[in-house]
């Protein structure tokens, strides 16, 4: 499973310019990865997500949705986790309130 596991910690906001910003980062990581299986977004150092961070995690998600992966979100701050959970992201991929060791698996990519 470590092999094909990824975990990425975004921080700060996911607003118009830093979500084009990961998104960016994390497309070059997927494509280049056709292995990546499941993609974990740790949301735990994420303040604020706009309809621009929307995008980007439904982007993500359609990336590993196509390649029969799964992705995930956990430790969203309750600010944030009221945007999903608003949104509907709950009902498109499971979105966690804490990383377990379990899915702590895979690589990180981002500042922790």
């Amino acid at each position: 499973m470590e092999k094909d596991a990824l975990t990425i910690y975004p921080q700060g906001d996911l607003d118009l310019v830093s979500s084009r910003k990961v998104k960016e980062t994390l497309d070059s990581i997927l494509y280049t990865r056709s292995g990546l299986k499941t993609l974990i977004v740790n949301l735990g150092d994420v303040n604020f997500i706009d309809s621009s961070g929307l995008g980007m995690l439904i982007g993500c998600y359609k990336i590993m949705h196509g390649r029969q992966g799964k992705m995930m979100i956990c430790d969203a701050g309750e600010n944030v986790y009221r945007i999903l959970e608003l949104s509907g992201m709950k009902k498109l991929m499971p979105v966690m309130r804490l990383e377990t060791q379990k899915t702590m698996r895979g690589e990180g990519y981002g500042k922790r």
